[in-house]
């Protein structure tokens, strides 16, 4: 069998909730050359870019995906990145770290993903470099336009951001937006519940935003 996983991320920019990393993850009993074959199946559902798709549209291929690949993802919580971000770390870095992790486990024959940078040779060779087995590395900007495996990674990611966005507004009973620091629900939730200790978990507090917000550095807590 021949394993292939798509990566791509949803969720690097708010300053409400986790960032999420997908993994759409195929086996192919003819090797890579099923892989168009299947990747034209994707395509025939709609599957590509999270961001090109309606929220009804990208649960219901989300569904339909549970049941054609597997799934895994990475959650980098806010308190994690706001940890990485107090010792000095970069958010890239921890994606990476993430995204390693994970091949690692599954041990793919190739792996196809979205560049987190605008260099995507660069960013090639530091997967190929950390990882510690064989595999065909393609990494592209974009990738997730232009491969449906990576734009079945991006609805992953995508929609579990969106359920964790559904469940903050069930349990805090307010409707906190998209998370994102130029959305108007997102900062009046900052500004009312950003103080909030026992909410602190839900916000990026190392962010910008957050502290424009609030008026408090991390410091102050």
């Amino acid at each position: 069998m021949y394993k292939v996983i798509g990566v791509d991320e949803a969720g690097k920019g708010p300053v409400l909730g986790s960032l999420f990393i997908g993994f759409s993850i195929i086996n192919l009993a003819g090797g890579l050359k099923e892989l168009n074959e299947y990747q034209e199946k994707l395509k025939e559902l709609g599957v590509t870019d999270s961001k090109k798709l309606s929220s009804k549209k990208r649960n219901s291929l989300y569904h339909q995906l549970k049941d054609m690949m597997d799934m895994k993802y990475a959650q980098l919580t806010p308190i994690v990145i706001d940890e990485n971000k107090q010792i000095g770390g970069d958010l890239m870095e921890l994606e990476i770290s993430a995204i390693i992790k994970v091949l690692e486990q599954e041990k793919p024959n190739c792996v196809i993903i979205d560049a987190l940078t605008a260099n995507p040779d660069k960013f090639k060779l530091e997967i190929e470099k950390r990882l510690k087995f064989e595999c065909t590395v393609i990494a592209e900007n974009k990738a997730d336009l232009k491969y449906e495996m990576v734009g079945a990674a991006s609805i992953i990611a995508k929609e579990l951001r969106e359920q964790e966005l559904a469940q903050i507004h069930q349990n805090v009973g307010v409707d906190v937006g998209s998370g994102y620091p130029g959305d108007k629900k997102t900062r009046e939730f900052v500004k009312l519940k950003g103080k909030d200790k026992e909410l602190r978990f839900l916000f990026r507090t190392s962010w910008k935003t957050y502290q424009e917000i609030t008026s408090k550095s991390l410091l102050d807590y």
